[in-house]
């Protein structure tokens, strides 16, 4: 069964086609103390060096954070909030021990929206943190049914005879222009950092793709702006709030992001998430990209060209407005490869396929998916 992550890829790869057809809890001791779609050409390299006392004198809460070091190259995975409160979290620990991975990213909030108490993590973040393991909390931001319900002045409508719209999975949205979407991911970010996690990465950042777009009535966003507007300022409000309180952020991205500046009528461009982000993970599976995408029949079976040239294609984007050096740019790519078996059967072989041509474009590392968190074992130190 294809993820919705999978489905709106497989979507989007038909829009690709018209449009580009070229205490100590988990390592934290807490105290608690009262206390137009242009492209800028300024853009300067963000001062984060994997440091964590960092100044977050804005918080409300002031915390001494013992958080796992960021390494060197994250190779990392992904789990289910599922996965993270049962004894597969401990079995996948296990695997990372002796495989070599030294990352997780894990849900924070279920599949339909619902938010998991902080405190359901304190167990896995603990045996994680004891094992060293940089630890990512993955929010999912625009796509979130819980909160849609309990804002539905702010969920996507389909009309006046209905309540919600929504996507072909059946998850219902909410505005991206609404000031409170916004809110509510900086107060999830500022939450699980404060509960161990040493890093929070955004996801469904970006309108919505799939299902009966035309459809939907928009209880905010009046399309006076553009959509790359209203994400524009999304990404400087969340992304923005987190650099200045010192917690590391990443921003997940569509692949074609890095392909060119069009924002494919979702709002998203790698020119606007850059500027407020420590790392960006574009979803690089070879996949989903079309058929015959830059000469190659099925992509599945071309992981590494796919790789390596969507993250070369990225730098070339945005060294034209980028201040750092191109070096630089390539640490701040992240991509999530693909360990899923979708065009081909995804062996050893497909998926080191990928790892080398992240490490060769120049990635700080990268991030396995597989949406049932079952992972083809494979080598994943490389040469």
């Amino acid at each position: 069964m294809h993820s919705e992550r999978q489905v709106e890829f497989l979507v989007l790869a038909f829009l690709i086609c018209l449009v580009s057809a070229p205490f100590i809890i988990g390592g934290v001791i807490i105290t608690t103390v009262q206390s137009d779609g242009e492209i800028s050409s300024d853009l300067e390299p963000l001062d984060f060096t994997g440091d964590s006392a960092k100044d977050d004198s804005s918080s409300n809460v002031e915390s001494v954070m013992i958080h796992t070091p960021l390494p060197e190259e994250v190779r990392g995975f992904y789990w289910t909030a599922v996965t993270a409160r049962s004894s597969r979290g401990n079995e996948l620990l296990e695997y990372m021990l002796e495989t070599g991975l030294n990352t997780v990213v894990i849900d924070v909030k279920m599949d339909n929206g619902q938010l998991i108490d902080a405190t359901e993590y304190s167990e896995i973040l603990g045996k994680l943190y004891d094992a060293g393991v940089y630890r990512i909390a993955r929010v999912a931001v625009m796509r979130d049914g819980a909160f849609a319900a309990s804002n539905p002045d702010l969920a996507l409508g389909s009309g006046p005879t209905s309540d919600y719209w929504r996507d072909s999975t059946g998850s219902a949205w909410v505005d991206p222009a609404a000031p409170e979407v916004a809110q509510y991911a900086i107060e999830l970010g500022r939450q699980f950092y404060e509960a161990g996690f040493d890093e929070i990465q955004y996801d469904y950042v970006r309108f919505a793709s799939d299902g009966a777009v035309s459809s939907i009535v928009y209880p905010v966003y009046n399309g006076l702006e553009t959509k790359i507007e209203v994400m524009q300022r999304f990404f400087e409000r969340v992304g923005g709030t987190m650099g200045e309180e010192g917690i590391p952020v990443s921003f997940d991205l569509f692949g074609m992001t890095f392909e060119s500046h069009h924002d494919y009528n979702i709002g998203q461009r790698l020119a606007d998430v850059l500027p407020y982000a420590d790392w960006i993970s574009p979803m690089v599976y070879p996949s989903h990209y079309p058929d015959g995408f830059k000469g190659l029949g099925n992509p599945a079976m071309y992981p590494y060209e796919i790789v390596k040239m969507a993250l070369d294609s990225g730098t070339r984007l945005i060294a034209g407005v980028y201040a750092g050096s191109e070096e630089e740019l390539r640490a701040r790519w992240r991509p999530w490869i693909q360990d899923f078996d979708i065009g081909a059967v995804y062996t050893k072989d497909l998926i080191e396929a990928q790892i080398q041509a992240a490490r060769d474009a120049g990635a700080s590392g990268w991030i396995l998916w597989n949406a049932r968190n079952v992972y083809e074992p494979a080598n994943y130190f490389g040469k």
